[in-house]
């Protein structure tokens, strides 16, 4: 099983939950509001730095987690200017 955590920071805040479920993901957490700062800027909500990001963490058997890594990489390809996505994978070894 993988555990995959991904960040986007967009306009459209269901582009992530409906790839997840067309990708077989069963369950997930989303986490909204997200701020910090990485390799595309900061995101703090405020004036400054204005916008923020959501986090979604979900598990899934593997085969199911190559098929959204690459539907993930196909949308960030694709991503409209100002839109930010990143995913990172963790091999799970039980989850209950």
């Amino acid at each position: 099983m993988k555990t995959i955590f991904i960040i986007h920071a967009g306009a459209d805040e269901h582009r992530i939950p409906r790839l997840l479920e067309q990708h077989g993901a069963r369950g997930y957490t989303q986490i909204g509001r997200g701020i910090g700062a990485g390799s595309t800027g900061r995101l703090e909500g405020t004036r400054a730095w204005p916008g923020h990001a959501t986090l979604w963490l979900t598990i899934t058997p593997d085969a199911e987690a190559a098929l959204l890594l690459a539907a993930l990489h196909e949308m960030k390809a694709n991503l409209e200017a100002g839109e930010h996505l990143h995913a990172s994978v963790m091999q799970t070894e039980l989850f209950i």
